[in-house]
């Protein structure tokens, strides 16, 4: 479940020169400045803009801004202007992008690992498969004879990548008895090609 929704926080307050449109008091009117915010999981995410509030410090009158008379809603814009947009309400955007950059580099780091290990195979290697069908699996080195990789092929597929722990969660009994010899070279192609995801090595 996703809680997702907006909030609002004052941001700046002023005693205006205003009379009050209720009881004539003049110098009464506290005109306050809000900043409404989207948020997903109470994080803000994004501004959604201003909107603001009168009181009469007085009689105790409280305007909502479409509520205002013009010069209460010249004095709100005057205040408006003054008031600067919080860094923070961008805090969930930043939060994506320090995900995104995270994931980018991580995976720059598992394509070079997978690189490298695929060229030095060794028994108890699973390989991470990305199927031609989009379906995902992994394959077990068996044993390694000159330029020839023997791999046994875990019996179970599924339809996403993070489907893989569970699959790996069956052990041993999952993979097939017979195995299937593939040369070094076929191997390094499918790494290139992004057919092999990851490489786990105890």
């Amino acid at each position: 479940m996703i809680v997702y929704g907006t909030r609002g926080k004052l941001l700046k307050n002023e005693i205006t020169t205003d009379s009050c449109p209720n009881c004539n008091t003049a110098n009464s009117i506290q005109m306050n400045v809000f900043q409404r915010w989207a948020h997903v999981f109470w994080i803000p995410f994004f501004p959604i803009g201003k909107t603001g509030v009168s009181q009469c410090l007085n009689c105790r009158q409280v305007l909502k801004l479409k509520e205002m008379p013009a010069s209460l809603r010249l004095s709100y814009d005057n205040l408006k202007a003054q008031t600067k947009i919080p860094v923070w309400t961008f805090s969930g955007i930043g939060v994506l992008i320090i995900i995104a950059i995270f994931g980018y580099f991580d995976g720059k780091q598992t394509a070079s690992r997978v690189s490298r290990l695929i060229l030095s195979p060794k028994p108890n290697d699973v390989y991470h498969i990305k199927l031609k069908n989009e379906h995902y699996t992994l394959y077990k080195v068996n044993r390694v004879v000159a330029d020839t990789v023997y791999l046994a092929l875990n019996k179970y597929e599924t339809d996403r990548e993070d489907g893989l722990d569970d699959i790996a969660a069956k052990g041993d009994t999952a993979y097939d008895i017979a195995q299937q010899g593939l040369p070094k070279s076929l191997l390094a192609d499918m790494a290139k090609e992004g057919r092999i995801l990851d490489i786990d090595r105890k």
